[in-house]
């Protein structure tokens, strides 16, 4: 409590001028004509959208500031002095976030003024080292997007990379990885408050419709203090405000299913899951309108709408319910804000958005040979609601107030349609040339978990000298509970696992065979509690000072707290420094550089693994024919309680870390291998070197070298492993039941008990416990990485962004993936660091567009990229550790690296043609456009098999792709949509 005391004597001994994520500064000198200062000038900012006036004063030195501004629309800057003639200069645009210069030189006559504008948008950042890339809403509308999601903006950017193998696709969002940090450590952005969902920090809370989006930044490196609670990238957005005369837009779009191509390496009679989709239909209808109301022009709205209809086909090629299943998806986006100007030094805004949708095959669940009846429906329905103010307490001090309420009801919903016990039959009889695979019917998996999030967020900012400094603080409120987790976890209703069966599947599927208990090799059911709460409050206190110490060069310095209360880490001390030197005196060309340390979040749903895994939470109970708790008929499912006279199963959990208290009721964690006492937030430091220059008008080319080292990776590790089980050579196994009398909590058990543990078989009586995982904070990372972004602004009839980047990740644990467990739990150091799963070496993306003759828009997205690298596995558990262990390969004597395989190159061309058509005075238009996704129609796998096998030679179908939207970008699909403007 001393650290954080001193911080904030610290940090209210400051004074200092800046702005918030969702406004901008200008600030500036007038002089004259022999470049004396012309003290008392009067400054005029008029904003050309909304009509927003403000007014400042230059000091004696000639300086002046006017901060916390709108970026939405352009301004009119006007200067005025004494004696001399008026000096204006239109059309400036600012960028969210940053502050602009500028230079204005009067004069007696007017011909004679001189305004310079260094650091607006689209130009070199003057103020901060701060790196990434700029969206106008020119661009965001004009940008081929696959179902016109804003989440697939940022991969405009070659520094981020999609990660769809790495996380859940039933979000119908996009997932991305940036700086080696995983797809849960973006910090989202919206109007100066936070977009991010404490639960799963998977996409935005609520999403924003297209036509809501005024500016989008994609920030690589967030170096300003006010940026945390991730290691990942930034992306701010703000939304769009009325303006003075009214507006809107109706749009209706289309992405039929006849000319969209197939996704590659599977047949509808071949289908082996719902994730095989065969095809992808969209209907979108979306409309905005905004303007002004009042009398005195000084309130505005902006109001938008969008609705989707997703049909999507995934065969099921069981002979009981043959053809394809169609999966459909709804979405409604819903957003209004309201901006008043009350006078001349306060204005506010009200935002309101909501997000809903649902969809009938998440995730691929029915397909292949799993029946409609195994299908459960996706909900989720989240809502926000926001209150910004902004106050010019003097005229070098703004003070800016935002208040939001998050409401996610729920945040994730799985309802079964068909509510029953699950029938698993593996079928060995072929198919045609194919095997049948398993069939799947019923389910009772289900969850409903809610989520609401309070946040508040205060910035000041002041003016004083040659310094611009900002501070204030957030804190993030969220609260977490319900039932079960993602797709559902336990089995109430049972689930019946019959024996292969080599007959036709007609008969395999067929309601004789199943409703035989003979055919049955086990029976499982859940039993336990699924339900738990989290309160977790994330708040931050910081302060940023940008000092110029001349007109050529700034220094930064920043100092961010940050604090998790669902961790255990009471010292989250982030400090920034950087520089930003004009190597030519004419804001053209800067070198900048910077070091900054940047805090992760630690996802609430962990709670879920800790309450469902834990001793007194869900397990499963599994009987074979003649045991205790197996049914004596197919109908007797589920049993009504646990069964009498079954022994508990020995069962795998998963545990929170620093809970030795209420552990130590149950095992001891002294006798396990090092479990942890505390739960940390993981942090990355990460420091940057570069230039950025504009060689021409419009053009600017940035080049920079970012580079990571990222500590205390949250990585599920089982501290009551095995002994160490060495290989060096192919096809060397232990069972399971060797590897459990090694455990050390084994050992402690059968020595307090005075009994012996039978390595060859189990035997009651058992330890109630085997792997006990639990989250050890011990992963490490290093990226470096070549950013290149070369653009050019809406001019001339041209836009462009080409943007490329050279990385190389490398971990010995992938942050926020699925299927982190190490070749062996006692050995996670250097045997596991190599290539990440997201280690893409190389990203090109060119986007923009170009007016043709005849007022013909061309353009889109090309993106070419090298292949993603895959883990190589034996596909049996070697050491024994199940449950806990992914074991790779002996190649050459040696049990060879994490991710060693490497996938094919990827690349994809998104071409558009658009066109506008006045429709009635020049008051309305209509706008016809078609694009398309992947028009070569490129295989671009993800995902790969890495099943080398256990044996000297690697297994069949090794390295080939996997199929499916899970392992797949999607095919080649066009989209046309019509859209009338006024």
């Amino acid at each position: 409590m001393r650290l954080i005391a001193a911080f904030l004597i610290l940090v209210c001994s400051f004074a200092a001028a800046a702005q918030t994520t969702d406004t901008a500064t200008l600030q500036g000198t007038v002089t004259d004509q022999t470049n004396a200062a012309v003290p008392h000038a009067a400054v005029t900012v008029e904003n050309a959208l909304t009509g927003l006036h403000r007014e400042a004063t230059a000091d004696t030195n000639g300086y002046f500031v006017v901060a916390g501004l709108p970026v939405a629309g352009a301004y009119k800057v006007t200067v005025t002095g004494p004696g001399f003639a008026a000096a204006e200069v239109d059309h400036v645009v600012l960028a969210a976030g940053s502050a602009a210069q500028v230079s204005v030189r009067l004069n007696v006559a007017v011909a004679s003024a001189n305004v310079i504008v260094t650091g607006a948008a689209n130009d070199v950042r003057i103020d901060q080292p701060q790196l990434g890339i700029r969206l106008s809403e020119q661009q965001i509308e004009e940008t081929p997007l696959y179902s016109r999601r804003i989440t697939y903006l940022p991969l405009l950017s070659a520094a981020n990379r999609p990660a769809i193998n790495q996380g859940d696709v039933f979000m119908n969002e996009d997932l991305f990885t940036t700086n080696g940090a995983g797809r849960r450590q973006t910090w989202f952005e919206i109007d100066g408050s936070t977009g991010n969902d404490s639960w799963g920090r998977q996409t935005l809370f609520t999403n924003v419709p297209q036509m809501a989006v005024d500016e989008m930044s994609v920030l690589t490196n967030a170096f300003t203090a006010q940026y945390g609670g991730g290691t990942g990238s930034v992306v701010n957005i703000v939304t769009r405000s009325g303006g003075n005369s009214l507006h809107g837009q109706v749009l209706e779009l289309w992405r039929p299913s006849g000319p969209e191509a197939s996704l590659s390496g599977f047949t509808t009679a071949n289908a082996s899951s719902g994730n095989d989709l065969t095809n992808d239909a969209l209907g979108q209808t979306a409309a905005s309108i905004g303007g002004a109301f009042g009398k005195d022009q000084l309130n505005h709205f902006f109001l938008a709408g969008e609705f989707n209809r997703q049909d999507r086909a995934s065969p099921v090629i069981s002979p009981l319910d043959p053809g394809p299943y169609i999966g459909h998806y709804r979405g409604w986006l819903g957003f209004l804000r309201l901006d008043r100007q009350f006078n001349a030094h306060n204005n506010g805004f009200l935002r309101v958005n909501m997000d809903h949708f649902y969809d009938t095959n998440p995730n691929g669940i029915v397909g292949g040979n799993s029946l409609p009846n195994v299908a459960r429906i996706f909900r989720r329905y989240t809502y926000a609601g926001e209150l910004g103010e902004t106050s010019v307490l003097t005229p070098h001090m703004v003070n800016n107030a935002r208040l939001q309420f998050q409401l996610a009801s729920p945040i994730t919903e799985f309802d079964p349609v068909v509510f029953s016990t699950q029938f698993v039959v593996p079928i060995t009889s072929s198919c045609g040339s194919t095997a049948c695979g398993t069939f799947t019917s019923g389910t009772s998996q289900s969850a409903l978990l809610m989520n609401r999030q309070y946040v508040a967020n205060e910035t000041l900012a002041i003016a004083y000298g040659h310094h611009d400094i900002t501070f204030g603080g957030s804190v993030i409120d969220a609260h977490t509970g319900g039932n079960s987790k993602e797709f559902g976890g336990p089995i109430y209703l049972g689930s019946f696992t019959y024996f292969p069966c080599p007959q036709p599947v007609s008969v395999c599927e067929s309601s004789d065979y199943l409703n035989s208990i003979a055919n049955v090799q086990s029976y499982q059911q859940s039993y336990g509690n699924a339900n738990y709460t989290v309160d977790d409050q994330l708040w931050a206190l910081f302060a940023q000072d940008d000092y110029r110490v001349s007109h050529r060069l700034t220094l930064n310095a920043g100092l961010r707290y940050e604090r998790q209360t669902f961790t255990d880490a009471a010292l989250s001390f982030a400090p920034r420094v950087g520089f930003v030197f004009d190597m030519t005196g004419s804001g053209s060309l800067v070198a900048r550089g910077g070091f900054g340390i940047y805090y992760s979040q630690i996802v609430d749903n962990e709670e879920a693994s800790y309450a469902l895994g834990g001793p007194q939470g869900v397990f499963n109970y599994t009987a074979t024919p003649g045991q205790a708790g197996f049914p004596a008929a197919v109908s007797d499912a589920p049993l009504p309680a646990f069964p009498a006279g079954a022994n508990a199963p020995v069962r795998s959990l998963y545990v929170r870390p620093g809970d030795s208290k209420y552990l130590d009721t149950f095992f001891p964690t002294s006798a396990l291998n090092g479990y942890p006492d505390q739960l940390l937030n993981p942090y990355s430091e990460q420091w940057t070197l570069g230039i950025e220059h504009r060689f021409a008008t419009q053009w600017l080319l940035s080049i920079d070298y970012v580079g990571t080292h990222t500590l205390r990776i949250v990585r599920p590790l089982d501290v009551d492993s095995p002994s160490y089980f060495a290989r060096t050579e192919p096809g060397q196994v232990r069972t399971a039941q060797a590897a459990n009398c090694t455990r050390p909590y084994w050992i402690y058990w059968y020595q307090q008990n005075g009994a012996t543990c039978n390595t060859a078989k189990a035997t009651n009586p058992q330890p109630p416990y085997s792997v006990i995982q639990t989250d050890v904070n011990d992963g490490y990372l290093h990226y470096d990485a070549l950013d290149v972004n070369l653009s050019h602004a809406f001019s001339k009839r041209f836009e462009m962004l080409t943007s490329y980047t050279w990385s190389h990740t490398l971990d010995n644990v992938d942050p926020d993936t699925t299927s982190q467990n190490p070749n062996d739990a006692n050995v996670t150091g250097e045997a596991e660091y190599g290539n990440a799963i997201y280690d893409q070496r190389h990203r090109f993306v060119l986007s923009g567009l170009y007016v043709a003759p005849l007022k013909v828009h061309i353009g889109g997205v090309t993106t070419l990229a090298s292949g993603l690298p895959y883990n190589l596995t034996t596909g049996v558990v070697n050491n024994g550790d199940t449950g806990a262990t992914t074991a790779r390969p002996v190649i050459n004597g040696a049990v060879v690296g994490r991710d060693t395989g490497r996938g094919n190159p990827i690349y994809s061309v998104g071409p558009f043609v658009s066109r506008s058509f006045p429709l009635y005075r020049d008051l309305v238009h209509l706008d016809l456009r078609a694009e398309a996704s992947n028009v070569l129609n490129h295989a671009n796998f993800v995902g790969y098999n890495g099943t080398y096998g256990n044996g000297a030679t690697r297994a069949a179908g090794f390295g080939q792709p996997l199929v499916g939207i899970i392992n797949q970008l999607p095919a080649r699909e066009l989209q046309f949509s019509a859209k009338f403007l006024f």
